[in-house]
């Protein structure tokens, strides 16, 4: 090991040791330092000491999880971009779209062919999310016109 990689390994152990100190677990205090290490030694390099640098951590881990106070002038509303930046679960990694009672009523009333399917079904459903908003278009497999239920 050099010289620079026993002083990293020893800063690292001395942020832990106070981060620990500050009241976080052994195991807590490790993945605090680990979450925010990269990022902070971007930002501020090994130039502050060990004391410091755990309490930049240990106000970063507080402000993640601080309530929003919107009556604190100091506090932005981030908790739609947090929500957007989570991962998604196994059971959200899939879109659900659903036609209102409208749409449908729309449909029927455009609707003039009739199905030469066995099971009725004619119609071929498209959802096209865009930043404006959900472009929905309905085709007619019989006559191949096509209705669009977009705003």
């Amino acid at each position: 090991m050099t010289d620079r990689q026993m002083m990293r390994k020893h800063y690292a152990l001395g942020v832990i040791g106070e981060l620990k100190r500050l009241g976080y677990s052994e195991e807590d205090a490790k993945r605090f330092f680990l979450r925010h290490y990269r990022d902070m030694k971007r930002s501020y390099g090994l130039n502050m000491n060990v004391h410091d640098f755990a309490k930049e951590i240990d106000e970063l881990e507080r402000a993640v999880y601080r309530k929003y106070n919107p009556d604190d002038p100091d506090r932005i509303y981030v908790g739609h971009i947090q929500n957007r930046l989570k991962k998604p679960t196994k059971t959200e990694s899939g879109k659900i779209f659903r036609i209102t009672e409208e749409m449908e009523q729309k449909i029927i009333e455009w609707d003039s062919c009739v199905a030469e399917d066995v099971a009725g079904a004619k119609f071929a459903y498209t959802f096209i999310p865009t930043g404006l908003g959900l472009v929905i278009k309905v085709q007619c497999d019989v006559c191949k016109r096509e209705l669009d239920l977009s705003e």
